[in-house]
């Protein structure tokens, strides 16, 4: 549904419709004979940031002309598929840190890898342990909840306050810091431009439902704004919040966009969870307020506020319809910023990845 009189609507639920384009590296191209895998998971709990980071990664050693395999659940599958990753390269194994744990490390046992690189909160230390029995590891991290650069080779936290959390050397390899921000391909050379609209983001499922909550609040008199629901929320739920949104002249929902990045690109500035794609904003320029939804995002909105790169709201619930509208000032008000974020950084973490395991 689009274009209806009182505000617009656009659904792309389809994984025909969210094809990745094959970039084109050129002559940044280079051969290598690595053999990577990578190992993580998504779903309604778990959220989307985890494989979206991971297929920027895998992307960019694509691009370096690596071999990569998928061993991920049914919901990560679902995901890179309509990203346009090959269907040969997939193992899926539901709970893959749960109770299929073993049908993941069996599978690697049988790969010959040179570094299997592993992103979630669940890989135990046990876990990683016999991971590390076939292949060096490579831990994707953001929190440090307990001192994991003790249990991986290779210890990847790209966030504004890596530097900061206390990460032992000695350990891992650490690879810390917005020079290997995790941004998919399509960012890799986008151009910002002038907009008015204001892009609402919050988060792959929408785990706590702001969405609902986001119409509730927005006024005839704010501005523009299209709240963009991701691919792990339900086509249910994304009917019915486009239908409570009929009745808002400045408000768009949006479904499952496959053209996002030209969307933020595009866009007057950007409110969205501190998560990965309050790095993408960060990499575009643009004015940005974040808030959280999960409890690893906490720190990094409070760096995005303490280095002056942006609006922190808090974790959602804290705050209320008053505090948004002094948020939405900030972003209309608001010059774009420097940008603290590598758009390649993907990139830069491949090439040392490579590097270190030669």
């Amino acid at each position: 549904m689009r274009n209806n009189p009182n505000g617009s609507i656009s659904f792309f639920p389809g994984s025909s419709q969210f094809r990745a384009k094959t970039p084109n590296f050129g002559v940044d191209r280079m051969r290598n004979n690595q053999r990577v895998a990578f190992i993580t998971h998504a779903g309604l709990s778990i959220g989307g940031g985890h494989i979206i980071r991971c297929f920027a990664l895998a992307e960019a050693f694509g691009s370096l002309g690596t071999s990569i395999r998928w061993i991920v659940n049914s919901e990560a599958h679902k995901i890179l598929l309509k990203y346009g990753a090959q269907q040969t390269s997939f193992t899926v194994v539901d709970k893959p840190f749960g109770d299929g744990a073993a049908a993941a490390l069996s599978t690697v046992s049988r790969l010959s890898l040179d570094i299997c690189i592993v992103d979630s909160y669940d890989a135990s230390p046990s876990f990683l342990t016999e991971l590390r029995r076939y292949a060096p590891v490579a831990l994707i991290d953001d929190c440090r909840g307990r001192p994991v650069e003790r249990d991986c080779d290779i210890l990847l936290n790209y966030n504004l306050n890596a530097k900061l959390l206390g990460y032992e050397s000695g350990q891992a390899e650490l690879l810390l810091g917005p020079e290997y921000a995790l941004l998919r391909s399509e960012f890799w050379d986008l151009k910002p431009e002038k907009g008015d609209t204001i892009l609402i983001i919050p988060g792959a499922s929408d785990i706590l439902n702001t969405g609902e909550q986001f119409i509730k609040w927005w006024r005839k008199d704010w501005p523009g704004a299209e709240l963009v629901l991701g691919p792990l929320v339900e086509s249910s739920k994304a009917m019915r919040l486009a239908g409570a949104a009929l009745n808002s002249p400045n408000l768009s929902v949006v479904y499952n966009p496959p053209d996002l990045p030209s969307r933020m690109a595009k866009a007057r500035s950007v409110l969205c969870t501190s998560s990965v794609t309050s790095y993408e904003a960060l990499a575009l320029g643009k004015p940005l307020a974040v808030f959280q939804t999960a409890d690893n995002q906490v720190e990094i909105g409070a760096e995005i506020e303490r280095l002056g790169l942006g609006r922190n709201l808090g974790f959602w619930g804290t705050w209320d319809e008053i505090a948004l509208n002094k948020a939405l000032h900030y972003l209309v008000n608001r010059q774009p910023s420097a940008n603290p974020v590598n758009p390649r950084g993907a990139q830069s973490a491949a090439r040392m990845i490579i590097a270190i395991l030669k």
